[in-house]
């Protein structure tokens, strides 16, 4: 698998001029599904006119990337990992997750990497799971976020921020009333 999808994200990024991975934890994260939701909008848009493309990347099995693209109800592709090899490559943090069947080699934090045609890489985030981000949860950019960062970066800037807004519980409560729910009902349960 890990030649596999190298070969397939080398082939996949030479046609066409930028391509963004959005690395997320998984299905079960009510953090991954607000950001990687409000991404289908406007971002995705923006991305497509410049000829670009996006994908969701996470170490979850298929089981529970086929349940986030249907229920999500994203335009874009999700991609399974299991190896995290393009978590590897692009220096995307990696912790254990103890679900049966799922994490076979652990699971992938949230990152963010846009490359270009060349695959240089041109904007790269990724948290450093600390108990003060929620082990990982909190504080990933959100689109408007990434965006300005992007465009620095195809300006040429060396000062690539990715200062702003992030996906919190108040942007979930918000934007994702039903995602924030769920993040509430665990706080409780776990009390």
């Amino acid at each position: 698998m890990t030649t596999k999808i190298n070969d397939w994200f080398n082939a996949d990024i030479a046609t066409r001029p930028y391509t963004a991975l959005i690395f997320y934890r998984g299905k079960w994260c009510p953090f991954c599904e607000g950001q990687l939701r409000e991404l289908n909008g406007r971002f995705l848009n923006d991305l497509r006119a410049l000829g670009g493309e996006l994908y969701g990347v996470t170490a979850q099995g298929q089981k529970g990337v086929d349940q986030a693209a249907e229920e999500w109800g994203l335009d874009y592709s999700l991609v399974s990992d299991v190896q995290n090899t393009l978590a590897q490559r692009f220096n995307i943090a990696i912790t254990p997750k103890d679900i049966p069947g799922e994490y076979p080699n652990d699971m992938a934090q949230p990152g963010v990497v846009i490359v270009d045609q060349t695959g240089k890489v041109l904007v790269h985030w990724a948290i450093d799971p600390q108990e003060q981000n929620g082990f990982g949860a909190l504080g990933r950019p959100t689109p408007e976020v990434i965006w300005a960062a992007f465009t620095a970066a195809r300006n040429g800037s060396d000062a690539v921020t990715f200062d702003g807004p992030t996906v919190d519980p108040a942007f979930l409560q918000e934007k994702y009333p039903a995602a924030y729910e769920a993040i509430e009902a665990w706080m409780k349960a776990n009390a």
